[in-house]
């Protein structure tokens, strides 16, 4: 191909957040859209840093319908949107060509700034149909911030290899310092070696080396016997030699092949706009296969998780296939710092950044989620396989539905149908998997869960073998044969490390088998112990208008914390609370004003128990001001059913009463738990109770401050 028909990319920092050029209105835009236009049709991409939103706008109105713009603004020390000298936002952007990077995936790395620093990132578009990911970076800048250079420079490098394996993956940007520096080390490829004495570690080329597509450190020349490859010409109009300011770089992979550079002054910023012709062998990378897992907490997985994920993404590396492993999330869950108000009707958010063991990365994008149901799912999957287009589709799903009650086997048959048929609307070749559910340790609660698995597990097979086609195949995978709740699980359902080998090997495979991707999976011999997590070192007790608030330190890899507390006033013994607390706080109420109070945690993840607990935490509750409960609760059964009856709430801080929480508990159910259920009236009729069973009733009165002490009404039995 001619040079001149080869793409072109680009870099520029407009400087918009400078004094000289921050204020130069739409000069400085229509100027730089008469560079871009002079270049079309064939530039791909132009990444550029300090650039301002209103610029940037004006720049994407003057140019052709065939290119876009993405912009990402950065924030300040104080989390508040940073804004160029003009006041409009201020950030990092990319211009692109939609061909080039058709329906591209935008997503801002954090840079892990030093707090009260202005936000450094990456901005990425990631397109998934062609396998090209173009990157732009602004690195800290000033002589003072060497070290923290460094940091954000090795940050960049882990996320790309971490998030863009497999991917062609261009990077530009204002990295702010030298090429034989430390900081560029981590992007130069490792035959660049370096000028001093950092080694270069990176992968990429650099477009503006002297010794262009020749990836070493050093060439010789007539005019100059020793040129160092890791250099080229300044890019800031600063004093000084030519190899000590260079402050703007475009990294290209190895493959492709640099034609020529352009370095152009601009008269609407201190930095240089940089333009180079490339072209890439093969086109905008291989095509390679691609993954989606479709799951629940199983396939998400819980801080400290290697995760069943990974166990297959490196058993394909390790059969040398190529894959990308594509959705929406990346990380595992994790405990919340605090609860919703008026949890557990109210569940915490979902989480997705979690860290995996020993902070292991790996190609880990999937669309799972804890709590996950097919039921919910089968009405967003068409969106998701559509946005993403993944080859194959790993669904494990369906313990939330039948675990609770949204479906019984025959509904979860259907809704799996349901989400086949969308997910071949979004992708009509998409090639899917679809897991039994396994088992899990009887839970009193639910003696019929096992049996409710059981016959589904039993349906599916039939069900997908039904619904398989020659453009789409569908195939089963039956991880529950083989999975045992008690040794491979860490709470009697989600997997540990052995747990996780055996649902990486039933999907690995099935791939194998069925598709000839990767090869036999076999698990490996050693042992690799479950993960213990440690209690918090640190515990805070506070009394409030309501109660008492308790923090404690997050504990990694805790699925709970068992919390013991006892009234020392009363000279109780600590009692420890029925159910683990799902969080790193909690609010305790029904509290007597004076009384002293004591409190320590012990972190558990699933059946395992920390070795330690918690330092304990006392207060003395002080300017209570909840009300007690209502006078003269009385209850009366019937069939299915108790009346619940009380008078108005009396005494201090009564007058703010605005609603009464009504708790009732099956004493005849072992294992059951307290439902509750407000009203804003003075009775209320409990329903869907079992006749025979005892109940236990208590009434809280709610005011402005909260929920007080309950007064306890009379236990009946449900006629």
């Amino acid at each position: 191909m001619a040079d001149s028909d080869e793409p072109i990319i680009g870099q520029f920092n407009m400087a918009g957040g400078s004094d000289a050029h921050g204020r130069k209105g739409l000069e400085v835009a229509d100027a730089l859209a008469a560079d871009i236009n002079s270049r079309m049709p064939r530039l791909a991409f132009l990444t550029i840093n300090e650039g301002c939103l209103d610029w940037l706008d004006r720049v994407e109105a003057l140019l052709p319908d065939t290119y876009r713009m993405h912009f990402d603004a950065v924030r300040g020390g104080d989390g508040a949107v940073a804004t160029c000298k003009h006041d409009s936002p201020f950030g990092n952007a990319i211009i692109y060509k939609q061909s080039v990077l058709p329906d591209p995936q935008p997503v801002a790395h954090e840079l892990h700034a030093v707090e009260g620093l202005e936000k450094r990132e990456m901005l990425c578009l990631r397109s998934f149909a062609k396998v090209l990911v173009v990157c732009t970076a602004h690195l800290v800048h000033s002589g003072e911030n060497v070290e923290q250079r460094k940091r954000e420079a090795a940050e960049v490098k882990r996320v790309l290899a971490a998030h863009y394996a497999g991917s062609t993956v261009f990077l530009a940007g204002d990295l702010n310092d030298v090429p034989g520096s430390a900081v560029l080390s981590n992007f130069y490829h490792r035959n660049y070696r370096s000028a001093g004495s950092d080694a270069a570690h990176g992968t990429f080329k650099e477009a503006f080396s002297p010794c262009r597509n020749e990836i070493k450190q050093t060439t010789e020349t007539d005019d100059d016997p020793v040129t160092y490859c890791r250099g080229g010409d300044t890019t800031h109009k600063r004093l000084g030699t030519v190899f000590s300011d260079k402050l703007d770089y475009v990294f290209v992979p190895p493959s492709v092949t640099v034609h020529s550079v352009q370095r152009i002054w601009s008269s609407h910023s201190d930095h240089a706009q940089l333009w180079a012709t490339v072209s890439i062998p093969t086109g905008f990378g291989p095509v390679l296969d691609s993954i989606m897992v479709v799951g629940d907490s199983i396939s998400q997985g819980l801080e400290g998780d290697y995760t069943w994920r990974y166990r297959l993404a490196e058993h394909l590396k390790a059969a040398g296939r190529d894959v990308i492993f594509v959705g929406p999330y990346r990380g595992t869950t994790r405990l919340p710092s605090t609860l919703p108000a008026n949890f557990p009707d109210e569940s915490a958010p979902p989480y997705f950044n979690g860290v995996y063991r020993n902070g292991l990365t790996f190609d880990s994008d999937h669309f799972a989620q804890w709590g996950r149901q097919a039921h919910q799912t089968k009405n967003d999957i068409q969106a998701r396989v559509s946005q993403y287009q993944p080859k194959y589709l790993l669904v494990e799903l369906g313990f939330n539905d039948l675990g609770w009650g949204v479906s019984n086997p025959d509904g979860l048959i259907a809704d799996m149908r349901s989400l086949i048929a969308k997910a071949r609307a979004g992708r009509p070749d998409v090639r899917i998997l679809v897991a039994t559910v396994p088992q899990r340790t009887p839970l009193d609660a639910q003696p019929d869960l096992g049996s409710k698995i059981s016959a589904y597990n039993a349906k599916l097979g039939p069900a997908l073998q039904a619904l398989n086609t020659a453009t789409s195949p569908v195939r089963l995978v039956d991880i529950a044969a083989g999975y045992d709740a008690y040794t491979d699980a860490y709470d009697g359902l989600h997997p540990n490390p052995q747990g996780e080998h055996k649902i990486a090997k039933g999907f690995a495979n099935v791939l194998w088998n069925q598709f000839q991707l990767g090869a036999a999976y076999t698990i490996p011999s050693e042992s690799i112990p479950q993960m213990v997590p440690y209690s918090p070192t640190s515990m805070r007790a506070t009394a409030t208008a309501n109660g008492i608030e308790l923090q404690w330190q997050h504990s990694f890899g805790a699925s709970g914390y068992w919390l013991y507390q006892r009234d020392a006033t009363a000279g109780e013994g600590f009692q420890r609370l029925p159910l683990p607390i799902p969080a790193d706080s909690w609010k305790v109420n029904w509290v007597v004003p004076g009384h002293r109070y004591e409190f320590r945690v012990v972190a558990i993840r699933g059946n395992t128990t920390a070795p330690t607990e918690s330092p304990i935490a006392s207060v003395t509750v002080a300017n209570l001001q909840t009300a007690a409960g209502p006078p003269n609760v009385n209850t009366t059964a019937g069939p299915g059913y108790i009346d619940v009856s009380w008078d108005a709430a009396t005494g201090p801080y009564s007058d703010t009463v605005r609603a009464y929480t009504v708790y009732y508990l099956d004493n005849s159910q072992p294992g059951s738990v307290v439902s509750s259920i407000s009203t804003t009236g003075r009775s209320i009729r409990l329903t869907g109770l079992v006749s025979g069973h005892s109940y236990t009733v208590a009434v809280c009165s709610v005011n402005v401050a909260g929920e007080g002490v309950p007064s306890a009404g009379p236990t009946r039995v449900v006629g």
